[in-house]
């Protein structure tokens, strides 16, 4: 499975950080690094994924890049 998923991971410049089994429900919680959340969307599609695997995404941001925003916000009242 690895020799095939290297040459995407690279085809796509993503790289994975983190990967966590989440037990019993067997799932799998995959943390990447990606120049976007298309190119993870098309590694999984171009690997075949998704034929056996629901997917959900989440994009994310550091707390230091959250709160850098929010103190920009006006309030709100």
């Amino acid at each position: 499975m690895q020799e095939a998923l290297d040459p995407l991971l690279k085809k796509y410049k993503v790289k994975p950080t983190t990967v966590l089994h989440l037990d019993p429900g067997h799932k799998l919680l995959w943390v990447f690094e990606a120049p976007s959340a298309e190119a993870v969307r098309d590694l999984l599609y171009d690997g075949g994924f998704m034929q056996w695997n629901d997917f959900e995404f989440y994009m994310t941001s550091t707390l230091e890049g959250i709160l850098g925003i929010v103190d920009k916000l006006p309030p709100v009242w």
